[in-house]
C-alpha cells in the first residue's frame, strides 16, 4: 500500500504539472477522447477536479506496480470517463468518419451534415488546437502518416522499422542509453483510431522496465488511440509524438524509486 501510496502522489504531481501548463501537450493530442476529457474537465469545480485526478491517479497506479484493478476502482474510474450525453458533432468524431459523411449524398458536407442533425454549439466546432474550420478535416492518408512517423522516428530515436503485417509498425532505437520500442497499429477504417500506439523501453541502468506505455495512460485521460489525424495537423502531431515518446523513455530515471521485482507497466 505504501508503494502505491508514492506512486499516486507521484502520479498527481505528473498532473498538476501537466495542468499547469494549460495542458500543452494534451491538448494537442488528436484524440477525441481526450478533446472530450479536457472540454468536461475544464468546467468543473476545483473540487470536483480534485476528485477526477484522484480517479485517475489511483486507476494508473495500478499498472505500474502489475496489480489487477479492485472492483471499485474499475466501477469509478469508468463513471468518471463516460462522456456526457453530449452530440458527437465534429469535435468528437474521428475525421475518418467525418470524412465519410462529408461525401455522403444526403448531405453534401460536413456542414450540411451538421444543420440536418441540429447539432450547434462546441460539438459543432473542431478543436481549435488541431483544426480551425471544417475544411481542415480531411484526414491524412495512411502511407504518407507512416512516411511522417519513420522519418521523425529515425531523427530522434535512430530507430529502425519492421512491418509486422497486420496494420502494425514496430520501430526499435535509442535515447541516450535507454532502449525504445514503439509499436504502431495505422489503419484507415471507420471506426478504428488511424494511430494506435505503445512504448516500451529499457534503462541499464535501472531495474524499471516498461510497456505499452501512452503519456496519455499515464495521466488515466486516454489509451493513445488517435484518430483526429488530418493533412494539416499530421506533420505537427508526429513532432508531438515524438516528444510523448521521449517522455516514456526518461520515465524509468524518473519513477520514484519501488524494492521488489521491475516495475511494469500496461496503459
Amino acid at each position: 500500500m505504501d508503494s502505491r501510496r508514492i506512486l499516486v502522489d507521484w502520479l498527481r504531481a505528473e498532473f498538476a504539472a501537466e495542468q499547469a501548463s494549460d495542458f500543452a501537450r494534451l491538448k494537442r493530442i488528436p484524440d477525441t477522447r481526450v478533446v472530450r476529457f479536457l472540454d468536461t474537465f475544464t468546467q468543473l469545480s476545483p473540487t470536483e477536479q480534485s476528485v477526477v485526478v484522484d480517479t485517475l491517479t489511483d486507476w494508473s497506479s495500478y499498472s505500474f506496480l502489475g496489480q489487477l484493478r479492485p472492483p471499485a476502482v474499475v466501477e469509478r474510474f469508468s463513471r468518471c470517463t463516460t462522456p456526457p450525453a453530449l452530440a458527437e458533432g465534429v469535435r468528437y468524431t474521428g475525421v475518418n468518419l467525418l470524412a465519410g459523411l462529408a461525401k455522403t449524398r444526403q448531405y453534401g458536407s460536413l456542414q450540411g451534415w451538421l444543420t440536418a442533425q441540429g447539432i450547434t454549439g462546441l460539438a459543432a466546432q473542431p478543436s481549435e488546437h488541431l483544426a480551425s474550420r471544417l475544411e481542415d478535416l480531411k484526414p491524412i492518408k495512411i502511407p504518407t502518416l507512416r512516411r511522417l512517423v519513420q522519418r521523425a522516428f529515425a531523427a530522434r530515436f535512430a530507430t529502425a522499422s519492421q512491418d509486422m503485417e497486420s496494420e502494425f509498425w514496430r520501430y526499435s532505437g535509442k535515447l541516450g542509453e535507454t532502449a525504445v520500442s514503439v509499436e504502431i497499429r495505422y489503419s484507415g477504417r471507420m471506426g478504428r483510431p488511424q494511430l494506435q500506439y505503445g512504448v516500451e523501453v529499457e534503462n541499464p541502468n535501472t531495474r524499471c522496465r516498461l510497456s505499452s506505455i501512452t503519456f496519455e495512460g499515464v495521466l488515466g485521460v486516454g489509451f493513445g488511440w488517435w484518430d483526429y489525424l488530418t493533412v494539416e495537423n499530421a506533420e505537427r502531431s508526429v513532432a508531438l509524438l515524438c516528444d510523448l515518446v521521449e517522455y516514456a523513455a526518461r520515465l524509468p530515471e524518473r519513477l520514484p524509486r519501488q524494492d521488489g521485482p521491475e516495475t511494469s507497466i500496461t496503459t
